[in-house]
């Protein structure tokens, strides 16, 4: 049976060691992905950054993300800025391994993955600073 990680990478051309090689594991390990064991959340942004389908690895579902009121595009541009401003003001910090790019394309996956009522439970929330006297 083809896993969703399998298939990715066949579709990429790619061998398992060339993906173990260029995301800093061994061979074991991810052939150990390869058969379900669970991926860790940096190694899903380093795959992505090699053109895997994160949402696809994950569910084993194509798809593309709900329809949010804005564009795809915009939204990718919206994460990227934030990212790079975070960065810069020095409230990120990141590995050196994992590029913007990949880290834009996992929150993409998540939000794709957020339903909008759960969305508006986040906005309803009651912040910390709202609570301060």
């Amino acid at each position: 049976m083809t896993t969703p990680l399998k298939g990715e990478r066949e579709r990429l051309n790619l061998t398992q060691q060339e993906v173990a090689d260029k995301i800093n594991v061994g061979k074991a390990t991810y052939i150990r992905w390869e058969s379900g064991k669970a991926i860790p959340s940096d190694k899903l942004a380093e795959l992505a950054g090699l053109g895997f389908d994160i949402g696809y690895v994950v569910t084993g579902k194509r798809g593309s993300p709900k329809n949010t009121g804005v564009s795809t595009e915009d939204l990718e541009k919206a994460i990227t800025t934030f990212l790079f401003n975070t960065g810069e003001l020095g409230l990120l910090t990141k590995s050196d391994s994992v590029e913007v790019e990949a880290l834009v394309k996992m929150a993409m996956f998540t939000i794709a993955k957020v339903s909008n009522s759960e969305l508006d439970d986040i906005k309803n929330e009651p912040s910390d600073q709202s609570n301060a006297s």
